[in-house]
């Protein structure tokens, strides 16, 4: 029987009457993290995500109906039953190991006492995929940046990524997960309690493939399902071998549910691609040297023109348009020849504003501040709405070879956020208050592999 040990040497099998076994478990929780292991078949492996999660997974029982009735209008009742019509259905057919490892999920937090149904844990991991089916709102998530070759110090690959999400949702996203399936590569992943795909999105695989992805904005069409896109992302980590691996996966029966500028690379080959999906169109860019980034607007002027109603790509004043005129200017002149791990911190926390010309917490930095803004771009955001930058990541070749990465819980500039300040100066959002949770400013932490002992 394979047994897990953390640092402390304590064997954490966990044994009930019926000799249940938790193939898993906890390496460590610290500045925010929670940083854990599963592995096995795939019910099993669910199972002790389940058990080992289902502390965390109380709280999204709290978190999902807020946030569909808040951001979506609609009830959880009508968000379930349009995800088991559209997504249910489709990783039973085609994604059936995904299926299962889904419903272990759902036993092991009952086997922990926690409820959670499966056509709820389902629509859960759908959020993201349904969110334009029931809402027009532009997303704005993510700032994120891929270099190789003379654009970085040393000429490995270096990638950044920080989340920009409601602080609802954004707070959840504060796990670790090593996932080592009985078939497939291994990986790890910063993911939300029961979730089966990053959505961050942000990981790093034995294939040797890292990767991460922003949002691309203001679509003009609505998802046709298609499969979910995080039931191919997830098969493109455990399954592809290399970036051809991932074009083909991510395409297939694509449903264009989320659609995203896609940054990918492969420390066996030091090569690094742009991958941008909508519905038809895509946009495919490869180099060994050089930089790509994401920044909310499609790179592809096609895609931008046929998918999508944005026009802030070079539109300063608004923030994906300064964001890709500062993420220009840093990565390609600033840093350029220069990016390791140490800038990489300092461009994830960078909060210069390209119209106003000037260092502001707002929401046009690339560390975003929408809940410090008083004047959004966008007509259907509120002023002070707590959306913003709630994590930093980055990562270079080495850290990858061991699947390790550097993590920042909170926003990368460290600015804290206290709810009861918050509510205080901000009453119109008082609801938030039930779903929220203090952000400190916390350390930058290595997350780094479990061993696995044998015995």
């Amino acid at each position: 029987m394979t047994t897990i040990k953390n640092k402390n040497k304590k064997n954490i099998t966990m044994k009930s009457k019926k000799k249940t076994i938790i193939q898993g478990n906890i390496i460590e929780e610290k500045d925010g993290w929670i940083v854990a292991h599963i592995f096995g078949e795939p019910y099993e492996r669910g199972f002790a995500h389940g058990y080992l999660l289902k502390n965390e997974l109380k709280k999204v029982l709290n978190v999902l109906p807020f946030i569909v009735k808040e951001q979506l209008n609609v009830s959880i009742e009508k968000f379930i039953n349009k995800s088991n019509k559209l997504i249910k259905p489709k990783i039973k057919k085609y994604f059936p190991e995904f299926y299962t490892e889904l419903r272990g999920i759902c036993d092991g937090a009952k086997y922990g006492n926690i409820d959670i149904s499966l056509d709820f844990l389902i629509s859960w991991n759908a959020l993201l995929s349904l969110y334009d089916v029931f809402s027009n709102n532009k997303k704005e998530r993510c700032s994120a940046f891929i270099a190789c070759g003379n654009s970085t110090e040393n000429g490995d690959i270096i990638m950044g990524h920080n989340t920009h999400s409601d602080f609802a949702t954004g707070q959840l996203l504060n796990i670790a997960l090593y996932i080592t399936p009985s078939n497939g590569n291994s990986f790890v992943m910063q993911t939300s309690p029961g979730f089966i795909a990053s959505s961050s999105d942000w990981f790093i695989c034995s294939s040797g493939i890292i990767g991460c992805e922003t949002t691309i904005g203001d679509i003009n069409y609505t998802p046709k399902f298609g499969t979910p896109f995080f039931c191919r992302i997830r098969q493109a980590m455990q399954y592809g071998n290399d970036l051809d691996d991932y074009i083909k996966i991510m395409i297939d029966k694509n449903a264009g549910d989320y659609a995203c500028s896609w940054l990918l690379g492969d420390i066996r080959n030091n090569e690094i691609m742009l991958f941008e999906l909508g519905l038809k169109e895509k946009n495919i860019q490869r180099t060994k040297n050089g930089v790509f980034y994401g920044m909310n607007s499609a790179i592809s002027k096609n895609l931008r023109e046929n998918e999508t109603t944005d026009k802030d790509f070079d539109n300063l004043s608004t923030s994906s348009g300064s964001r890709n005129a500062r993420l220009n200017e840093l990565l390609n002149k600033k840093y350029y020849g220069s990016i390791n791990l140490e800038n990489s911190k300092k461009i994830l926390s960078d909060h210069y504003d390209m119209f106003l010309k000037k260092n502001i917490l707002n929401s046009k930095g690339i560390c975003k501040h929408l809940e410090l803004d008083g004047e959004p771009e966008k007509k259907t955001i509120k002023p002070f709405y707590p959306f913003g930058c709630t994590d930093s990541k980055i990562i270079n070749s080495e850290l990858a070879y061991s699947l390790s990465f550097l993590g920042k819980m909170g926003c990368g500039c460290g600015e804290p956020f206290i709810v009861k300040t918050y509510i205080k100066e901000h009453p119109e959002f008082e609801n938030w208050g039930k779903v929220l949770q203090d952000r400190h400013n916390q350390k930058w932490l290595k997350i780094q592999k479990i061993k696995i002992i044998n015995s």
